[in-house]
């Protein structure tokens, strides 16, 4: 029997021992971390001073919308305070011209007039920089708490403008009624002086115009804030309206019991709207007025904090 040839396969090399990094391969590996660590806190920095020079932009340039709107409100409420103050004066006058009250009423009605032109701008332009507040939020994450105090401060600046919205509508309508009930004031005291002089053409024309003026101050005379008392002095004014003109029919006539009878009637009827409280009335008017005002001052104390 013949052996089996000897096993020829040449004999296992030895492997070459695993390499393990040196000292240099960790320090490349470390700095490469470091590297991209500082990158990243690099790029965070640069984007958190991006986004607060940003946001501190909106917020100054909100903050001189504020500023212009509290400037044109100081202005306004300055010169409602010196029509007000025109108003005491003449009112508190022995001698009342109703002409020269009127020329105050036409001033009043234009200044609000004015005012509600003033805050719509206004209120405009605070819808914009609140707007512009919340733009690009991917930028200024990290300057949420700067920019919503802001867009806080516009937020009651607008309603604070809501009140003064009202109010300033509100004396529109309430300033057109003193102008018509100014003009029938006028009137009565033209055609007392006509019927005292009997000039009775003259007279016959100031009772068409008088109750022109005292039908639309009745018409008026319902507008927001006026009392019930104000409705039914113009209810009276067309009564004396109505008087005035049979007093012009007796004297015309030449009856002297029906110029008597009428002659004391419309007195009666101007003595009784003299007799009207219209100190009680104004404060009525101003207490409507005070919630409005109240909140005014509110809501722009805390826009202004």
């Amino acid at each position: 029997m013949i052996p089996p040839p000897p096993d020829t396969q040449p004999p296992a090399l030895p492997t070459a021992p695993a390499r393990t990094p040196g000292l240099f391969g960790r320090l490349r590996t470390t700095l490469g971390i470091v590297v991209l660590v500082i990158v990243v806190i690099i790029g965070i920095i640069g984007y958190a001073i991006t986004g607060f020079a940003y946001a501190t932009g909106r917020v100054a340039s909100s903050d001189r919308t504020l500023n212009t709107v509290i400037s044109h409100q100081n202005a306004l409420n300055t010169t409602f305070k010196n029509i007000d103050s025109e108003f005491g004066a003449l009112s508190g006058s022995a001698n009342f011209n109703s002409a020269q009250a009127r020329s105050v009423a036409d001033e009043f009605v234009a200044s609000a007039t004015r005012a509600r032109a003033t805050i719509a701008q206004d209120d405009a332009s605070l819808v914009a920089d609140s707007s512009s507040l919340h733009d690009r939020r991917w930028l200024t994450l990290f300057s949420q708490s700067l920019l919503d105090k802001e867009a806080g401060r516009v937020g009651h600046a607008r309603k604070a403008l809501a009140d003064a919205r009202t109010i300033s509508g509100d004396y529109v309508l309430d300033g057109q009624f003193w102008q018509a009930f100014l003009d029938a004031a006028a009137d009565r005291d033209t055609l007392a002086a006509q019927t005292s002089s009997s000039d009775l053409v003259g007279a016959s024309a100031t009772v068409a115009i008088m109750k022109t003026d005292v039908d639309k101050a009745l018409q008026l005379s319902t507008g927001p804030c006026l009392p019930p008392d104000l409705h039914s002095v113009m209810e009276d004014f067309e009564t004396l309206v109505a008087d005035f003109g049979k007093l012009i029919i007796a004297t015309q006539s030449g009856d002297a019991s029906a110029i008597n009878t009428a002659a004391t009637t419309v007195q009666a009827d101007s003595d009784k709207i003299s007799a009207y409280n219209y100190d009680k009335i104004s404060a009525a008017v101003d207490t409507f007025y005070q919630p409005f005002i109240a909140d005014f001052n509110s809501q722009m104390a805390t826009a202004t904090a």
